[in-house]
């Protein structure tokens, strides 16, 4: 029953490092806020292994949500049964993944000017498709409706590692940038064999070769780049022109000093964001209620907006189902006593927020296409630590395990417990 999920171990690590950050915050009587707004990692900070950090926008990211679920402010309800909980916690994640993956891309040209982009990482519903006909859109001024990209056949598309690590868009994408510029590099020389314009006046426009300093200059794509351009001598230059792509992050290394694991680079970047939840519990049945869900992550550059705000959503949806339905339970021979949707609980269309704010920070990543990082597993890690912050600053009771059900929150005011340990129930005054 282990395997890799979303969230690769980033999941666990912040259940219990950001419910101890609120702890250790209110025993020294800071704001949990300002607390990760006073240790939050900047741009150039030292990691743990000696590298510095990367450009990110986390104090942005904390302040807006924080700004959002309005921190700081104390809501009651007329109702003495209900209680009312704010929970805030910080994420990060990096790709997990050799320090020498690569990835290629292939493009071609069809004759009415359409793009093909043959790559092969997976759509397996984080946009990628989407994202990657945009890059090549991009460069080449070819509508992203008029750009097919190939799924992925390992035997005649070009290599790409994995579709894991939330990288592809920053790895794949390079490789479909450089591919696109290639293409546009070639199309400039064949215009320049031809019409003699200077490369770097030249420039692309609405499917078209423009030049800076001959406005009524416009030579349509699908005019030559396939069949090429006629001379005046009846000759041809040109042909079908293509462009391929491949990169690889040629910084990381995962040479360290085994007795201190200094030195190296073993992670590409780390994408950053924070979050935060105003939930209402029900006291007498332990039911929680999330009214309101508010999460800002720093994707470098958006390439497709929509599709990251849509990746916060599901994602934090998808936390929010650990963290407080999914629990498999086994006997004590192993055998799995809830195999099946009947007994293993998931949330329902009636347990989703009542709102949830995605929000998108914005500082790009220096290596990325149009600086762009990944962000397909970031947003359901920080879900379990501000679902267990908010339940404490509701009730002071401190659920110490996933998931935190009903059940937990229940016992712990019936029994008048702060500490929940475990799932045997194991309670602390």
């Amino acid at each position: 029953v282990a395997g890799p999920y979303r969230g690769f171990g980033y999941s666990e690590m912040l259940f219990s490092v950001e419910s101890h950050m609120t702890r250790i915050a209110k025993a020294i009587g800071i704001d949990p806020v300002e607390f990760r707004r006073k240790n939050g990692i900047r741009e150039g900070d030292s990691l743990p292994y000696g590298a510095q950090m990367n450009p990110n926008g986390l104090l942005e990211a904390i302040d807006k949500v924080a700004k959002e679920i309005d921190w700081g402010k104390k809501e009651t309800l007329n109702d003495p049964n209900k209680a009312i909980g704010k929970g805030f916690a910080i994420f990060w994640k990096a790709p997990a993944m050799p320090p020498n993956v690569s990835s290629t891309a292939f493009i071609k040209f069809s004759e009415d000017g359409s793009l093909n982009v043959i790559v092969s990482g997976t759509e397996i519903g984080q946009g990628y498709l989407t994202a990657m006909a945009q890059i090549a859109a991009e460069v080449l001024t070819v509508p992203p409706e008029k750009i097919r990209i190939e799924l992925p056949d390992t035997d005649r598309n070009p290599y790409h590692w994995q579709t894991v690590a939330s990288h592809v868009t920053w790895a794949n994408g390079n490789a479909v940038k450089r591919a696109a510029l290639q293409i546009r590099d070639r199309i400039f020389e064949v215009v320049h064999e031809v019409y003699h314009y200077d490369k770097d006046t030249l420039y692309l426009e609405d499917e078209k070769v423009k030049c800076k300093l001959h406005a009524s200059f416009e030579l349509p794509l699908k005019d030559f780049v396939i069949e090429g351009i006629q001379t005046k001598d009846g000759t041809y230059r040109g042909g079908a022109i293509v462009g391929s792509g491949s990169f690889m992050p040629e910084f990381t290394s995962a040479q360290q000093d085994p007795e201190t694991s200094q030195g190296g680079h073993p992670n590409v970047h780390y994408t950053v964001g924070a979050a935060a939840v105003k939930i209402e519990i029900d006291k007498q049945t332990g039911k929680v209620r999330i009214l309101k869900a508010v999460e800002a992550l720093d994707a470098g550059k958006a390439i497709n907006p929509m599709n990251v705000k849509h990746q916060i959503y599901g994602g934090l949806l998808q936390g929010f189902a650990t963290a407080l339905y999914e629990d498999m339970r086994f006997d004590e021979n192993g055998k799995i006593l809830n195999p099946n949707f009947t007994d293993y609980k998931i949330p329902t269309s009636l347990d989703i927020p009542d709102e949830v704010v995605p929000i998108i920070v914005e500082v790009p990543q220096p290596d990325g296409p149009y600086g762009a990082r990944g962000i397909g597993e970031h947003p359901m890690i920080p879900a379990a630590p501000i679902i267990a912050n908010a339940v404490e600053d509701a009730l002071g009771v401190r659920i110490k395990s996933m998931p935190i059900t009903a059940e937990k929150i229940a016992m712990a005011i019936l029994n008048d417990k702060k500490e929940v340990d475990d799932f045997l129930m194991i309670m602390k005054k």
